[in-house]
């Protein structure tokens, strides 16, 4: 644990005060969250502290994915985290069998009779938002049981909890509303930190020239300042280390982070990307006219510093990773040139493509937006919610067709003489399931009727048709194996068919 001190003062405060706050910890990958919540679980479970356990959850692996095995593993972790202060309540809970919400539910009720409180820390909370298969019902528990004044939650994450969740449901659940409104930012050092860190490594001792160069090179991005701080002490020298000095340290640890540089410049979005290519072109981008989101984006991975209402002095590691890709002339080789290249690359022609869509249902883009970040390495995430995408453009096509869901009485009475008596069916009942498809069929002129529907195409039909059988498809996979480049194929089928909605039902 290496500065920091800021961060883990406010935490703390806000844990540790008459009433504590719910907290949620947000930041890139490489700034180092998890070790800051380590420190703060340790912290926290020295003698004399208001918490009489602390847990630290690690959701990014073996994430739960259902609301029952979500609360089983939890109780798991109490139990672990009360087994020295309370084992009675620790073994009840490994002991539990069946109903895990409740018996959690038992557990905190009687330590707020003991006025004891528990610390749940859970980390790589992205993971569990990611698959879409956890219910408003499981959000709702954990606020029924964070409203206990015996337990306090800290989540962490690299997007705000919102940002995260990908199902229109859920987001309607309060849980949300539970955390203190204002995230805890982990993103670059600060002159403090630097100072605290300088501090373990008393044999050399930094130029002010040195300082600016360490500064230039990483614009104090965890990973990247501490991969070069290491690459000055395995240069053996002792003293006062020169800016020359510094340069050097710098070029030798590209190597050492080039891969973390990768993983963040992936991570950034192609609207983010095109910024920082500007900033490097033009040397500073003022940010009147820069949505606030891209500014910080870049700004808390270190890849620009902001002064004056500007963003400028791109990391000069980052502009080496970026030297290195070959030139535009070689674009198409260099992005789908090989099939690990055109896995790794479709997604940001499918993020650009829905960046180009105006007039659409913000539900459906943020499943889109959820779909672009599973692949390519999650397409059965992506296929198992391919679904809820098929359901948000059938309710935005009734919406702009048949808003009260009742088929006008001329079009059946066509479907009726031209089509046959199955149709009875829907005088009484809305069709649902597949039962849509057919209605949708006959409206864009399917069978030997006209058609009937005034905004939706015969097009949009064949689009939403094959992503519904895609969506039950993803909900039956059961361990079968799906290629990245068949995901991508159903993907780019959900952003037209996006498009096609945009233009015909646009959300008003």
């Amino acid at each position: 644990m290496l500065g920091r001190a800021a961060i883990l003062q406010k935490m703390t405060g806000a844990l540790t005060k008459a009433t504590p706050d719910h907290l949620q910890v947000v930041g890139p990958r490489f700034a180092g969250k998890t070790v800051i919540l380590h420190e703060l679980a340790a912290r926290l479970r020295q003698a004399g502290s208001t918490y009489s356990a602390v847990l630290v959850w690690d959701l990014g692996h073996q994430t739960p994915e259902t609301d029952a095995l979500f609360m089983q593993r939890l109780a798991r972790e109490l139990s672990a985290a009360l087994k020295a202060s309370h084992p009675d309540y620790a073994d009840h809970l490994r002991n539990t069998q069946d109903n895990h919400y409740q018996d959690i539910a038992e557990v905190l009720n009687a330590l707020k009779d003991e006025s004891a409180k528990v610390l749940a820390i859970m980390d790589g909370f992205d993971k569990p938002l990611s698959n879409g298969q956890l219910t408003r019902n499981l959000w709702d528990q954990l606020r029924e049981l964070a409203h206990k004044s015996s337990l306090r939650l800290v989540t962490a994450s690299r997007r705000t909890l919102r940002d995260l969740i990908r199902h229109p449901d859920a987001q309607t659940s309060d849980f949300w509303n539970i955390f203190e409104p204002n995230p805890v930012r982990v993103g670059c050092f600060d002159e403090n930190d630097l100072t605290a860190v300088l501090a373990t490594m008393p044999e050399q001792q930094l130029a002010a020239g040195a300082q600016t160069e360490l500064w230039n090179a990483s614009n104090g991005f965890p990973v990247l300042m501490l991969g070069v701080l290491n690459a000055v002490c395995e240069m053996g020298t002792t003293g006062a280390v020169s800016p020359e000095a510094m340069k050097a340290a710098c070029d030798s640890a590209f190597p050492a982070v080039r891969d973390e540089l990768d993983a963040l410049w992936i991570d950034c979005p192609p609207c983010c990307q095109d910024l920082i290519r500007r900033v490097l072109d033009e040397g500073s981008v003022a940010r009147t006219g820069i949505a606030a989101a891209d500014a910080e984006t870049l700004i808390e991975r270190g890849f620009v510093h902001a002064a004056a209402n500007k963003l400028q002095s791109p990391s000069r590691l980052l502009g080496r990773y970026l030297e290195e890709q070959p030139n535009e002339g070689s674009a198409l080789v260099r992005l789908f040139g090989t099939a690990d290249a055109f896995q790794k690359n479709l997604r940001g022609v499918l993020e650009r493509r829905l960046g180009q869509l105006n007039g659409i249902d913000s539900a459906l883009k943020r499943y889109l937006e959820r779909g672009t970040e599973d692949l390519p390495d999650h397409p059965e995430v992506f296929l198992s919610n391919v679904r809820g995408i098929a359901n948000q453009a059938f309710e935005l096509i009734w919406k702009g067709e048949v808003p009260d869901k009742r088929i006008p009485s001329e079009w059946m009475a066509i479907w009726k003489r031209n089509e046959g008596d199955w149709v009875n069916q829907w005088e009484t009942t809305f069709p649902d399931g597949g039962q849509r498809l057919r209605l949708l069929d006959l409206m864009t002129g399917g069978g030997i009727s006209a058609p009937c529907a005034k905004r939706v195409t015969r097009g949009t039909y064949f689009l939403i048709n094959a992503v519904h059988a895609f969506g039950n498809f993803g909900q039956h996979l059961k361990g079968v194996p799906i290629d990245a480049g068949a995901a991508y194929a159903v993907l780019h089928l959900c952003v037209e068919l996006a498009a096609a909605l945009a233009r015909e039902v646009p959300d008003r």
